[in-house]
């Protein structure tokens, strides 16, 4: 029950964000619903990196919180990542690719 919990709150943050138009994509989470790594995925890096020079990662990150909070939850850690990286790195496998999480900036 909580776990889908969780992916209900997510998927909330993730279509909001998604009308903001800036190369976001989708999100996920690894771990356990109470802890989970949150991680944001732009479709480049280049995407990736105009959000956050922005300040757009402020905003999503506030809006993960808040959500979290909702359901008793704290992230451990909130990631941004790309299609592009994963592609480049992990040819496109996202498993492969999300087991690297701590070299996540």
């Amino acid at each position: 029950m909580t776990e889908r919990k969780l992916v209900a709150v997510l998927t909330d943050v993730c279509e909001n964000v998604k009308s903001d138009h800036n190369g976001f994509v989708w999100l996920t989470h690894l771990g356990p619903w109470k802890a989970p790594k949150v991680i944001a995925v732009f479709n480049t890096e280049w995407e990736k990196q105009q959000a956050l020079i922005s300040g757009w990662d402020m905003d999503f990150i506030n809006q993960v919180n808040i959500a979290l909070e909702s359901i008793k939850s704290i992230p451990v850690g909130i990631y941004f990542d790309s299609e592009e990286a994963c592609k480049k790195q992990s040819r496109g496998d996202w498993d492969k690719h999300l087991s690297g999480i701590k070299k996540f900036h």
